[in-house]
């Protein structure tokens, strides 16, 4: 047995009496929302025992279960957790950022082994923690865009794919993070491994891919609307040099009209792919009113460092503020018909993207380009649930799925920004915000 492991089981003979959540709790009068529906069951009962919603619905009997706990939900609304479906984690201490913003469930995009040790780990410790979904470290091509920070592996002309891949298979991982340098005919092996080995693969567009590849329905998740503005005509773009390829792919965006994105459009909903928009990525770099939000974040003083971080990128606020237009009209003009297949994500922690806060600052962006407050929830929850294949124990507020639970003191369908008007925060049953 590896000696994490080890360490896991031992750790979990001493603490498991102390991880158990033992208390059950009767949420009274609350105004649960179905996500999938768009509707309100008003003034009902949930109770929550060993971690699992046990029974919902219209006044429920307080004697059928030993009760520790009551809560009473008048005028109050209930949502399943939340999911920043694009997010980075750094310091352990951000976990907790996002339970306090409701946010129960991250997708790590960008990860490594000493990360997927931590999500084990964290299932064996008292202190609540989100669930972590990590994805592999990016897999990238030569030179790896990111240079020197670059901690992947680097594929070449020459690279075998199939012992690489078979390294994060063994290790645990479930989604392969792909990279832009890639080689076109790399990428389509492995979407191929990945559609033989059941892997989820998301991320960026080759540069060279052509165009007749694009978009693969084995790509299952597009992460910033990647390869849009590249693919946006019929001819695949063709860069000048090597290490100039976002800065060309940059200036596309003054020359493409809104209609120029209709064909690339179509084919990707044709193909069922997932969108990870990431619209709060280059949306809130310009924005002075989300800027006050951030510096009024309850944890600033653990974010001082990254503020000096975010205040070196203010020249790219021009450049953020066209991508974030262009890419907010796509979705407006050729996606709020494919709301079933869009996450939120947030790409924290970049700038002005705090963890957890960020998510909702996702959700406003989502409800300007023009999608409905309950398609948003959905988008949030349930859309999340689907993608990792956990829609039959997450997402929704169903009799028992594991209580990962969020109270509102506002109805977020009148008003998505009720979603940051917390009042508690359920993870696994436990009461971890209130």
């Amino acid at each position: 047995m590896p000696t994490f492991r080890k360490f896991a089981y031992f750790f979990l003979s001493f603490t498991l009496p102390l991880c158990l959540n033992g208390q059950t709790y009767f949420i009274q009068n609350i105004n649960v929302i179905n996500v999938e529906s768009g509707k309100i069951n008003t003034n009902y009962d949930v109770i929550i025992g060993n971690g699992k919603i046990k029974k919902i619905g219209p006044e429920l009997p307080k004697n059928e279960f030993p009760i520790d706990n009551i809560i009473d939900g008048t005028d109050k609304f209930l949502i399943p957790g939340l999911f920043d479906m694009h997010a980075h984690l750094g310091p352990n201490s951000w976990l907790k950022m996002y339970l306090h913003y409701g946010v129960t469930g991250v997708r790590i995009m960008a990860g490594s082994d000493y990360l997927l040790n931590l999500k084990d780990s964290l299932s064996f410790v008292i202190q609540p923690n989100p669930s972590l979904y990590i994805s592999s470290s990016l897999i990238d091509g030569t030179p790896p865009l990111w240079g020197d920070q670059h901690t992947g592996p680097i594929i070449e002309n020459d690279t075998e794919i199939n012992p690489l891949l078979d390294n994060f298979v063994n290790k645990g991982y479930k989604e392969l993070k792909i990279y832009n340098r890639i080689p076109p005919e790399k990428y389509l092996q492995i979407l191929d491994y990945a559609q033989k080995n059941n892997l989820r693969v998301s991320g960026h567009i080759p540069y060279n891919l052509p165009q007749q590849n694009f978009p693969d329905p084995r790509h299952h998740s597009i992460e910033h609307l990647d390869g849009f503005v590249q693919f946006a005509k019929q001819n695949a773009f063709k860069w000048n040099s090597l290490g100039e390829e976002e800065i060309q792919r940059t200036s596309l965006y003054k020359d493409l009209t809104i209609e120029d994105f209709e064909e690339v459009s179509n084919r990707i909903k044709s193909n069922g792919i997932w969108i990870c928009p990431t619209l709060s990525l280059y949306g809130n770099l310009g924005n002075e009113r989300i800027k006050v939000q951030v510096t009024q974040n309850k944890f600033k003083e653990e974010l001082i460092g990254i503020f000096g971080f975010w205040r070196t990128l203010e020249r790219l606020k021009e450049e953020f503020l066209l991508k974030y237009t262009i890419h907010s009209n796509i979705l407006t003009a050729y996606f709020l018909d494919y709301s079933d297949r869009i996450l939120a994500g947030t790409d924290s922690p970049n700038p002005y993207n705090p963890p957890g806060q960020a998510l909702h600052f996702e959700l406003i962006h989502l409800s300007k380009a023009g999608f409905s407050n309950a398609q948003i929830l959905k988008i949030a929850t349930l859309n999340a649930a689907y993608y990792l294949n956990l829609e039959s124990e997450l997402g929704t507020i169903e009799e028992g799925k594991i209580a990962d639970m969020v109270l509102l003191n506002q109805n977020p369908l009148e008003d998505i920004q009720a979603t940051q008007n917390i009042y508690q925060v359920f993870k696994n049953g436990k009461l971890v915000y209130d």
